[in-house]
């Protein structure tokens, strides 16, 4: 019938392999200068968006959790690079929301809300670029 070898498992059926030395032609797409254009703007894009509804809306609605997608986008579209320039860009805007929007509750109580909010980007920064270290200490070893 089938050999074990045609038959692909279930990691490799669900999670296909997108290290570089992938040669489908969706990595191909996925890694092409124009997909990572489009990815940089979106994500730009992305950003600015929630920056302008984090400054409009009170200071205890949780917006700030939607700085976390153009973080793991960053991630997604393999630019290493970009990933601490989002962060920075990010603390940036966090700032600026805070000083932009209603104040609602007490500054007691916004200041140190935005702090653990820092802390928790700065955590997942971390974690993404220990991640991306990992993988790179994986690729040199092979």
């Amino acid at each position: 019938m089938y050999s074990k070898k045609s038959v692909p498992s279930f990691n490799e059926f669900f999670m296909p392999d997108v290290r570089p030395d992938n040669k489908s032609s969706a990595t191909e797409i996925l890694r092409s200068p124009a997909m990572d254009r489009d990815i940089l703007i979106a994500i730009a894009g992305m950003i600015f968006a929630i920056f302008v509804i984090d400054a409009v809306t009170p200071l205890e609605v949780p917006v700030w959790l939607l700085y976390f997608i153009p973080l793991f986008l960053a991630y997604w579209s393999g630019r290493d690079s970009v990933i601490p320039a989002i962060f920075f860009v990010t603390l940036i805007f966090l700032i600026a929301g805070y000083i932009l929007s209603p104040q609602s509750i007490p500054t007691q109580l916004a200041i140190p809300t935005r702090f653990i909010i820092f802390l928790n980007v700065f955590f997942i920064l971390s974690l993404l670029l220990w991640t991306i270290r990992g993988r790179q200490i994986r690729e040199e070893n092979l």
